[in-house]
């Protein structure tokens, strides 16, 4: 039986935490209500599990595994105990340990595993389930891989495309702060008595860097503040809304989240409907998986159209999640019979897009940043040296 934890209130007014064996977490409920406790809190205890979540890394490799191990002929449950027995990470150790415990008590393999979200998401045990209902769950896992490897393959590829930007901006800002917290202050030392007869480029150089250097640790601690209350805002549900709506405005990036986002979701739903799932649901279990909501809301309205009896290609166009171009193609895979093929087309298209649209941009951007570095030290550069140039120039 699995152990669960609970919190309650007795009739005396006396509260009560404790741990306890049931067949489920109802038939528990019952039994302490029965006794005249007011239950505040019941859940399924998960205790031993650390690290947080697995990654992507590491669950493509169990599912590597276990594929094979599955596909060689191997029970679900002693393949299982071979994976605990090899798996180094303690994360999945322990979830391993309790899906076994699980299984061995009568659940299903996803079921035990929709236990341990962390570990295997939503998106996972729904393709293990239906997997399991249509027998065919090698053929289930296997797709489930590949899907893995493409969302990996199109993950790597932004991470390399940003890196260099990105290494560019942090050299750009250790330069500048160089400059104006030890080499202008320096300089600075130098003209003192010059003050009033300095060029108006050095002047104006001179008294923001007075700002910067003075004000310092304010503009610091006000920098770290924004950045905390930002990561903290973005985390709660108002918060990660506005910004994802925000991202879906920005001019220059707008279109390439867009690209990414349909690319995501077509290759997940045509994921799970090749699993054997129904519509209605591969469209719910889809938009658990898009990172932003406010795509993933589209797609939920979506759901509830097809519901209606509409088809995915109008629901899509009613609710505006897709252009007009993937709107007509998922129509042509629905009259054909052969929809997922026709949304892994969609998402081969985007992922090429998206791949165009980064070389584009990092190709665009990184010369840009060139210029501006070279742009901002080269004035600083002539303002500090322009008194220099100017008292050589009297003495000639």
């Amino acid at each position: 039986m699995p152990l669960f934890t609970y919190k309650a209130v007795r009739e005396d007014g006396k509260s009560v935490a404790d741990e306890v064996m049931a067949a489920d977490a109802a038939e528990l409920r019952l039994t302490l209500e029965a006794k005249g406790y007011l239950v505040l809190n019941l859940q399924k205890k998960t205790a031993g599990i650390g690290g947080g979540k697995g990654s992507p890394k590491d669950f493509l490799i169990f599912n590597q595994e276990f594929t094979t191990l599955i596909k060689a002929g191997l029970p679900i449950l002693q393949s299982l105990e071979i994976l605990h027995k090899r798996t180094e990470k303690q994360g999945f150790r322990a979830a391993l340990a309790g899906i076994i415990q699980e299984i061995k008590g009568g659940a299903t393999l996803s079921d035990a595993m929709s236990m341990y979200p962390s570990f295997y998401p939503p998106l996972y045990t729904a393709t293990v389930r239906a997997g399991e209902k249509s027998g065919a769950l090698v053929d289930v896992l296997k797709r489930f891989i590949e899907y893995q490897k493409r969302m990996l393959a199109v993950r790597r590829k932004l991470i390399t495309a940003l890196a260099y930007p990105s290494f560019l901006v942090m050299a750009l800002i250790a330069v500048l702060v160089l400059f104006f917290l030890y080499i202008i202050p320096n300089f600075t030392q130098m003209y003192g008595d010059q003050a009033g007869s300095l060029p108006f480029l050095t002047t104006l150089l001179i008294t923001f860097t007075d700002t910067i250097t003075s004000y310092a640790p304010l503009i610091f601690s006000s920098l770290l503040a924004a950045g905390i209350g930002t990561y903290l805002w973005q985390k709660t549900d108002t918060g990660r809304e506005v910004l994802d709506r925000v991202k879906l405005k920005i001019p220059l990036v707008r279109t390439f989240l867009i690209q990414y986002l349909l690319s995501q979701l077509t290759r997940t739903l045509a994921t799970v409907l090749r699993g054997g799932i129904p519509l209605v649901q591969a469209l719910d279990t889809t938009a658990g998986v898009i990172a932003n909501r406010v795509i993933a809301r589209k797609l939920v309205d979506a759901r509830k159209h097809v519901t209606e009896g509409v088809s995915l290609a109008e629901s899509f166009e009613r609710t505006g999640i897709a252009p007009d171009m993937t709107v007509r193609m998922i129509e042509v895979g629905e009259s054909s019979g052969d929809l997922p093929q026709m949304l892994e087309d969609i998402s081969d298209f985007y992922e090429q897009e998206v791949e165009n649209r980064l070389t584009l941009l990092t190709t665009l951007i990184e010369p840009v940043l060139m210029l501006f570095m070279g742009l901002m030290i080269a004035f600083i550069v002539v303002a500090l040296y322009l008194p220099i140039f100017e008292m050589g120039a009297k003495l000639k």
